[in-house]
């Protein structure tokens, strides 16, 4: 008669060995994790999810993405200083809607600059209009040719830290973010643009004839 009972067998010693490596592998992996939130509250680059840098939100139909203050030169900035705050802005609506304020208590006033005219300088404006689903107006994905300025900061903001900026737009309304101040490294560079990214709807740059090489009698 045979038997039906089904007997297991002992896990051979390869395969103990390769268990044990893989439970080693996630406990280091658990503590890599740790390190990185406990270091992450005196460091203001937070990578999340979607692989971006800084923070980030949304309110109605606006996004908001990669909101950071631009490293100090040391180790913060001086209380009556000025700061640079770089993000991108998406707007999902049918309808246009336009930034009209934005806004800390870390700062006398926060100016919105952009370049305008496409010729790689930006000018301090009232408000930055947004498409109906698309960014900001004839530079729709041009992320870098508008910022923010923070004028005579109120306190010492120093690197590692967040400041709390509230976005007003004319039709979602408007939210508060922390937003990180970065650490200046050597990854960072410029965070201002030098030209106007292209744009099919950039306005036209009108440049002087050059002069003629013909010899006149």
């Amino acid at each position: 008669m045979q038997d039906n009972d089904t007997h297991l067998k002992s896990p051979s010693p390869l395969a103990c060995a390769e268990t044990e490596a893989n439970r080693m592998k996630l406990l280091i992996g658990t503590v890599v994790t740790l390190m990185f939130v406990l270091a992450s509250c005196g460091e203001p680059q937070r990578v999340l999810q979607s692989g971006t840098i800084g923070a980030n939100g949304e309110v109605g139909d606006v996004l908001l993405r990669n909101i950071h203050v631009t490293p100090p030169g040391g180790d913060g900035y001086e209380q009556g200083a000025n700061a640079v705050v770089q993000f991108a802005v998406f707007n999902r609506a049918g309808e246009a809607d336009a930034l009209i304020d934005v806004r800390s208590d870390a700062a006398q006033d926060i100016v919105m600059h952009w370049d305008t005219q496409c010729d790689g300088r930006t000018e301090p404006v009232e408000r930055l209009p947004l498409l109906a689903d698309g960014g900001v107006a004839r530079l729709s994905g041009a992320l870098l040719a508008y910022h923010l300025e923070m004028i005579d900061l109120t306190h010492e903001v120093r690197a590692g830290t967040d400041v709390a900026v509230t976005f007003e737009f004319e039709r979602a309304g408007s939210t508060t973010l922390d937003v990180p101040v970065e650490v200046a490294s050597e990854a960072v560079g410029s965070r201002h643009p030098r030209q106007c990214p292209a744009s099919d709807s950039a306005p036209p740059v009108s440049r002087p004839a050059a002069p003629s090489t013909e010899t006149r009698r």
